[in-house]
């Protein structure tokens, strides 16, 4: 399935209207749904900005088609157009409040006082959320997404998504409790979470659909382009009653509201005629869906034939894994003790992030892959020694354990009973570590002796002595090189 991004591409460059028409049928139930909110549950106004947002998607198409989070724009843009609306409407005003309080939409919240008093405020509220969290809730709570496909839209993992949502559904609370509504984000996330979607009525999208190519400039080909999304005679049928019944709807929702116009029947000859077209693209779907019948037959054998060669490839795949090394040691030039103080130092830091997510989400993380990443509170866990740290234990307190490759064990108890003790450092290492202490101040020595001797390099360790900027260097380098000359003595 294509995502929305490459539909509103093809729509860009080939005018394809099946590609449009699809993306108007996934997020038709979002705009309704939010415009029937904003209007005070007014299904013909929510239907009329319905028809505005997705002229208006249709018309920008190619920059939308960059958009991160399409479902984000399309909530946003409801907005704007029902904003505008309400306000060309001066004589609705009076009634906005009662009308949002009575909901004429969603059968999921009557008989639960908590959303009538949320419904009317939900949107508003979301409007005030950062761009990021604005996308977790519309996409969470408005479009039913699960975490994996929340990360996927977002570029990140499904744990970090569930994060982003937790916290997004907590500022949400703190926004709604500005309006006088209190509740825990737990209690809310559910109250929202247990509304029916909102569905638009049968036949909105197509006509939603077709004035939006109208409204680009798109023009001829809509009635052929429908029945790329149909699979059944039935569904012809469907999209011609569909488009009577909201036309019909939408006249006398028009009349309604309009008194003082006058209303003028079709004659019979204009009822004939209008039978009779409708007969005759009737015809042209019927002639479509077949030709599309059989390109599904081919395009179903093209998938069978991608299946089994993906399990071929798999197959490749599982045997190259089995045949391949065993993981090499990356500790190369590390002393035993050098490793397991970095080994040392990661358990540390996995023990201090379990606890910060115990303390910010009061539950246990469930792997340490939770912990780390751009989004965590680790930004990078390296290892040095081959060991891996995927399986390591996420309770509170308990003691971290890993193994490398070549069998060294290191432990990190926080409680400090079983802690991996480090050995002492050798002369060598601590020789190293003395001169890796007093480097930059010998360096700042050559270069002064080279400023005093016309470039030349000092002739031996000695002659750089008054060259020290202070006697404490000077006296840290001579005790470093007997350090070097010990740990190469040989033993006595």
């Amino acid at each position: 399935m294509s995502d929305d991004a490459t539909l509103l591409r093809q729509y860009a460059d080939d005018r394809s209207e099946s590609a449009f028409t699809e993306v108007v049928h996934r997020h038709l139930d979002l705009v309704y749904g939010a415009a029937l909110r904003r209007t005070g549950g007014d299904p013909h106004r929510a239907a009329d900005v319905a028809q505005q947002v997705f002229g208006a998607l249709a018309r920008d198409a190619r920059r939308l088609s960059r958009h991160s989070v399409l479902q984000a724009w399309l909530h946003t843009a409801t907005r704007n157009a029902s904003l505008n609306l309400m306000k060309s409407e001066n004589r609705r005003r009076s009634r906005e409040s009662e009308a949002a309080g009575l909901g004429a939409g969603s059968s999921g919240g009557a008989g639960s006082p908590d959303w009538e008093r949320i419904k009317p405020m939900l949107d508003g509220a979301i409007d005030e959320l950062p761009g990021p969290d604005r996308d977790a809730v519309v996409l969470r709570f408005l479009e039913r997404k699960d975490f994996s496909e929340i990360g996927l839209a977002l570029r990140m993992s499904a744990d970090a998504a569930r994060m982003r949502t937790a916290r997004a559904l907590e500022k949400l609370r703190v926004l709604l409790a500005r309006r006088g509504i209190t509740s825990t984000a737990e209690a809310l996330g559910v109250i929202v979470a247990n509304q029916s979607l909102m569905s638009a009525p049968a036949g909105l999208a197509s006509a939603v659909a077709t004035a939006s190519f109208a409204g680009a400039g798109a023009g001829a080909g809509v009635a052929a382009s429908l029945t790329s999304i149909m699979t059944t005679k039935t569904a012809a049928t469907a999209v011609i009653c569909g488009l009577l019944a909201y036309g019909a709807g939408a006249y006398f929702g028009l009349g309604a509201r309009a008194e003082s116009r006058t209303q003028h029947a079709p004659d019979d000859a204009a009822q004939a005629r209008q039978i009779a077209s409708l007969r005759q693209s009737n015809a042209a779907l019927q002639s479509e869906l077949d030709r599309v019948d059989a390109a599904n037959v081919q395009l179903n054998a093209s998938i069978a034939q991608l299946n089994a060669a993906n399990e071929a490839n798999a197959k490749l795949a599982a045997a190259k894994a089995a045949a391949a090394p065993p993981a090499k040691n990356l500790s190369i030039g590390l002393t035993p003790r050098e490793l397991k103080q970095h080994i040392l130092n990661n358990l540390r830091q996995i023990d201090a992030a379990r606890s910060q997510f115990k303390l910010e989400n009061n539950a246990d993380p469930g792997s340490v892959d939770i912990l780390v990443g751009d989004n965590g509170y680790i930004r990078r866990l390296s290892t040095v020694g081959g060991e891996d740290y995927s399986g390591l234990s996420m309770g509170p307190g308990q003691a971290l354990t890993v193994t490398t490759p070549d069998g060294t064990v290191v432990t990190y108890d926080p409680s400090g009973a079983t802690t991996t003790q480090l050995e002492p450092p050798s002369e060598a290492e601590r020789a190293q570590e003395m001169m890796q202490a007093v480097g930059p101040a010998v360096s700042q020595a050559v270069a002064a002796y080279r400023s005093g001797n016309q470039g030349q390099n000092p002739p031996n360790p000695e002659a750089l002595t008054p060259y020290f900027t202070n006697p404490q260097d000077a006296a840290a380098f001579a005790q470093a090189r007997e350090a070097v000359a010990a740990s190469h003595a040989p033993p006595h």
